[in-house]
């Protein structure tokens, strides 16, 4: 069997970490990206025992040249892309006044537009068979109060991944969205309020069920899928 080829954006932590490393584990040649080159930097030197097996560039999704050099990379790499994750995004929380425009503009930008853009410059890479993995959040389904602009940026990205997969059902591309709960990450130690990071999930339960998505038979497809802490919620 010849090897699959997947890319897998915000690469260097937390669900994109643990998902770089289910990848790779799986016998993918992955192709990683992370925002800043001393972030790309760590997880390579994490991943050293992968050498040959993946490559990993600094890359900012919002925008679209650095896209568009990286998705080169890859077409120069290996030719095609079998399995596209788009896992970057970024969070600030706050309520509407005190949300500024510089903050909504940039979850837009990453949270959604990045996810366009990745998508755009990848599928002419992308044959028949293969997929496209859309990390949303339960907050791509419902509204929490003081998170008004992530909620609308991860609405977005549900709404794109749903239009997306009709749009490509001629062409055998599968799409799917994968919508995890909260989720012990170090970014909750960047948001004001106190959480009970025992009643989250570890990134690994998010990362193995993106693989679980995308080792489905080729008949079949996991449209959206909700990952719930089975404590509750928060």
């Amino acid at each position: 069997m010849a090897e699959k080829v997947a890319v897998l954006t915000g690469a260097a932590r937390g669900i994109g970490r643990a998902t770089a490393i289910e990848l790779l584990e799986a016998g993918f040649f992955t192709a990683l990206c992370s925002k800043t080159p001393q972030s790309a930097a760590s997880l390579e030197a994490e991943i050293s025992s992968f050498a040959g097996s993946f490559i990993i560039s600094s890359v900012d999704i919002s925008v679209e040249a650095e896209i568009q050099r990286f998705i080169s990379s890859v077409a120069k790499e290996k030719g095609r892309i079998d399995v596209l994750i788009n896992n970057a995004g970024i969070v600030y929380t706050g309520s509407v006044e005190e949300t500024g425009t510089e903050q909504w503009d940039e979850m837009m930008a990453v949270n959604a537009r990045g996810t366009f853009l990745m998508v755009k410059h990848s599928l002419p890479l992308i044959p028949r068979g293969g997929h496209i993995v859309n990390i949303g959040s339960n907050a791509s389904k419902k509204g929490f109060p003081g998170w008004a602009a992530y909620c609308a940026s991860k609405f977005a990205v549900l709404g794109f991944t749903n239009s997306l997969r009709e749009e490509l059902r001629d062409r055998e591309i599968r799409v799917s969205a994968v919508l995890p709960g909260p989720t012990k990450t170090d970014i909750w130690d960047s948001l004001g309020g106190e959480w009970d990071s025992e009643k989250m999930m570890s990134p690994e339960v998010t990362a193995k069920t993106v693989l679980s998505v995308i080792n489905q038979p080729p008949e079949a497809n996991i449209d959206e899928i909700d990952i719930v802490p089975s404590t509750g919620s928060l």
